[in-house]
């Protein structure tokens, strides 16, 4: 019996001893701080480089589907004089079979050449070749490249990027500048020489680091002293280089040390709008976006605060469980979640590698969203966008996963998407909502999908859906859309709550339109019209005025009905808790009269739940920090626990295509600015007011520009405008909508543009056409710093009139102009 006790007491000193050995391992573990990272395949696929001039390149990335000119504003690569394009194809872990180029205009419908490229050759462990560019370009305009490499073992990889073909040798400068600027804002000493840039304003936000602007104090320019270091080496990127205009954008890690002494990293875009001139290089534009790049280590859990550090609003969302024990939340495209009760973080979802040098896994193209989190802490998330590794790399697209609180996670539905980033980024902000019965809508391609995550099914909940004829609720919990195409010509509302999947519907009077106009967090906005009541000015529709205008709550219980008689109501904007409307009075059968503005003030302010949950405050060191509010205090750093999920698996993964049945095919233009897309808009007009905000530019779906805010001189005069404006003047009797003419010349309704930003078509050299009286018009030829030139064709004669006194004039005449713009070569 001793001799048992004796063993057992043996035993048990040598399973405490192990014990206390493991434990001691365990803290040194967690004392570390090491990143964490989900367990998923590494990049695989190669990255070819386009060479440019003095060592710059443009960075194609891999896709294995094709994608048209859809992400071609990724990069632009400039052909050199000789046109021998020459690339290098680095990480290429496969063998390369078969490699073939095509350039086309970028609406994709001309082929301009197609070669197959017969010789490569292996050096330094990269992959060097030449692509022999044919005498068929034109000077000065954009083509699309698209390279396509057979592999055999990863089949065709698709490699996009515009070209163009320029006799301007400013380029390189520009690049040289951005990355001087950025390299020397790191060191408040050198940074001395970039003052001369700057245009310092006393009304500019100094107070995050995560948002710098041209605008902003030395200090932020600097990073406040936090003394920064530069991890790796910085990614310049040629975005556009437009006549006098290049957009460039930096992209690099800084470092530093924490009060605590941890190791911080920090993910910086700087975004940087040059202008050209013979005697230097002008900066119109200079914004630098940082996100830290959280780590989950324990120093970062204080209190109630759940410290993410330096960032941005859209950078955050937080989802709580119902019983509010779990904490979901995405910070810089990462994905956490953190149990309360338990003291537990784990690091769900993130590309990021601590193996990958190549840079690919760090490929910022996505997001990450939290569809739910439940109270046993499992978690439903997607991540959209480009798939920097894993089963879907190098594809488009949004995966939709589910994580279990047991550490697993399983991608349960893929959809594979042909749009870019920013576009399927715009639908997602549009509408994402999840309902208590497990359905998911999302906006794409114009209509509003149902995903049932229970069976994976999918059902077409609106189709056809163009701006103006829909209305969604600022949580995305209600709908509303008009009946029919026609947004002035719809006699029926459907509205349906997305959380209980009731329809109803809203019917106008017999012989009256109705019109969707907006929410006011649940209540609908809508207006009524007399059919056939259209507003026509100088041949072409500018908007059905309505003679009352209603809200009605959820159950479509009427609440305010707005009329007067004899006034009109128009350009309606729903904003907050605001409709703001302007009032006309008909003088005619289509024609109406402005008579003053007037605003519907709502009793209810508009809430900011899309913040909740997430705090911030202002630091000494650091300036702006945000945090994840936590409901009960953390006793002990010293107790939190750090973990990251295991392996993704796709065995119960299906492949949904969500095909509409959208006939449209609208206009639309998109607004760039600041190295993003903007917005689509329906109106040219609301496309350049909003890239004129960020010094941006106005493209068609086919990533042709066709307005630029920066590219104008300072002077200059058309000759003979009314040879120069033939385009415009033979088509303007059937002239409703935009229109490309057999010449390649594109006609844009410009109505509601201002004089100053109309310039930049003169300045093209193609007049502007603007309406005066009575369905007259004159010819705007010229500019220069203080006057616009102004023909009359009916007699001939041109005269000067002051901006100030052109801008007005033609404001009071609605700046009612039709301007025209080359499109292809």
């Amino acid at each position: 019996m001793s001799k048992i006790i004796k063993r057992t007491l043996v035993l048990a000193a040598v399973f405490l001893g192990a014990l206390g050995i493991y434990l001691a391992a365990a803290q040194r573990t967690m004392n570390q701080s090491e990143a964490v990272y989900t367990v998923m395949e590494e990049p695989s696929l190669p990255t070819v480089y386009a060479e440019m001039f003095e060592g710059e390149e443009s960075r194609l990335v891999p896709y294995r589907q094709e994608m048209g000119q859809a992400v071609s504003r990724e990069n632009l690569t400039v052909v050199p004089e000789d046109r021998q394009l020459k690339l290098r194809i680095a990480d290429c872990e496969t063998t390369i079979m078969a490699v073939q180029y095509e350039i086309r205009s970028m609406d994709l419908k001309r082929l301009v050449e197609r070669t197959q490229v017969e010789n490569w050759e292996e050096r330094d462990g990269q992959i060097r070749l030449v692509l022999p560019v044919q005498n068929l370009l034109s000077r000065e305009t954009e083509y699309l490249l698209h390279l396509m490499m057979e592999t055999t073992d990863q089949g065709v990889l698709h490699y996009y990027t515009r070209i163009l073909w320029t006799e301007n040798d400013y380029g390189p400068a520009m690049m040289a500048l951005a990355r001087e600027f950025s390299t020397k804002s790191l060191s408040p000493a050198q940074a001395a020489d970039l003052v001369t840039y700057l245009e310092t304003s006393s009304t500019a936000d100094n107070s995050s680091l995560g948002h710098v602007t041209i605008k902003s104090s030395f200090s932020q320019l600097t990073w406040a002293g936090l003394e920064m270091q530069l991890e790796g080496e910085m990614r310049v990127t040629l975005r556009d280089l437009d006549g006098i205009m290049g957009q460039i954008q930096v992209q690099y890690q800084v470092s530093r040390q924490s009060e605590a002494g941890e190791k911080e990293y920090y993910e910086v875009n700087d975004y940087y709008t040059m202008r050209w001139n013979t005697k230097r290089i002008y900066m119109m534009s200079f914004d630098r976006i940082t996100n830290q790049i959280f780590s989950g280590e324990r120093e970062l859990y204080s209190g109630r605060r759940l410290m993410l550090g330096i960032g941005n609003d859209e950078a955050i969302q937080v989802e709580k469980s119902p019983n509010g024990r779990y904490l979901g939340f995405v910070f810089n495209r990462d994905v956490w979640c953190y149990d309360q009760k338990e003291a537990r973080a784990t690091k769900i979802f993130s590309f990021r590698s601590a193996s990958d040098t190549s840079g690919r896994s760090g490929y910022d193209r996505h997001n990450s969203q939290i569809i739910s989190v439940n109270d046993e802490g499992d978690m439903d998330f997607m991540v959209y966008g480009y798939m920097n590794r894993g089963r879907h790399e190098g594809v488009q697209g949004i995966s939709l996963c589910r994580y279990e609180h047991s550490g697993a996670i399983q991608e349960r539905i893929f959809i594979p998407v042909t749009e870019s980033f920013d576009e399927i980024r715009l639908d997602m902000e549009k509408l994402s909502y999840h309902n208590d019965m497990g359905m998911l809508y999302l906006f794409r391609n114009q209509a509003i999908f149902g995903i049932d995550l229970s069976s994976n099914e999918y059902m077409i909940v609106a189709d056809n859906l163009t701006e103006g004829c829909y209305a969604i609720s600022r949580d995305g919990g209600k709908i509303a859309w008009q009946e029919g195409t026609d947004i002035y010509q719809s006699a029926i509302i459907h509205w349906f709550d997305l959380a209980t999947g009731m329809t109803q519907e809203i019917r106008a009077s017999e012989g009256d339109a109705i019109q969707c106009l907006g929410f006011v967090q649940e209540d609908f906005v809508y207006g009524l019209a007399e059919e056939g009541g259209t507003w026509i000015l100088n041949g072409r529709t500018e908007g059905l005025p309505m003679y009352a205008l209603e809200i009605v709550n959820p159950d479509l219980e009427l609440q305010t009905r707005y009329e007067k008689e004899g006034y009109y109501i128009t350009n309606v904007v729903v904003e907050n808790a605001r409709i703001h409307v302007e009032r006309y009075r008909k003088d005619g059968e289509h024609s109406y009269v402005h008579i003053d503005d007037d605003t519907i003030v709502c009793n209810t302010p508009e809430e900011e739940a899309y913040m909740e949950g997430i705090g911030w405050f202002a630091s000494e060191i650091r300036r702006k920090l945000y945090f994840v509010q936590l409901d009960s205090e953390v006793k002990s750093t010293r107790n939190v626990k750090v973990a990251a999920a295991k392996q993704i698996t796709y065995d119960s993964s299906e492949t949904l295509s969500l095909e509409s049945e959208s006939r449209l095919s609208p206009v639309e233009f998109y607004a760039y600015g600041q190295g993003r897309l903007l917005g689509v808009y329906k109106e040219f007009e609301e496309a350049v007011n909003r890239a004129y905000e960020e010094m941006g530019m106005v493209t068609d779906k086919y990533q042709r520009i066709l307005w630029n805010r920066v590219d104008r001189g300072s002077a200059i005069t058309i000759r003979d405008p009314h040879r120069a404006a033939y385009e415009i003047i033979r088509n303007l009797g059937t002239f409703t909508e935009e229109m490309v003419t057999d010449n390649s010349i594109m006609l844009l309704d410009a109505r509601g543009c201002s004089l100053n930003q109309v310039l930049y078509f003169i300045g093209q050299e193609i007049p502007v056409l603007a309406y005066t009286d009575n369905d007259s018009y004159v010819l705007l030829n010229g500019f220069d710093q203080y006057n616009v030139s102004i023909f009359y064709p009916e007699t001939g004669q041109s005269v000067k009139m002051g901006l100030n006194d052109g801008r007005e004039y033609f404001e009071s005449r609605k700046n009612d102009f039709i301007c025209a713009v080359k499109v292809g070569d």
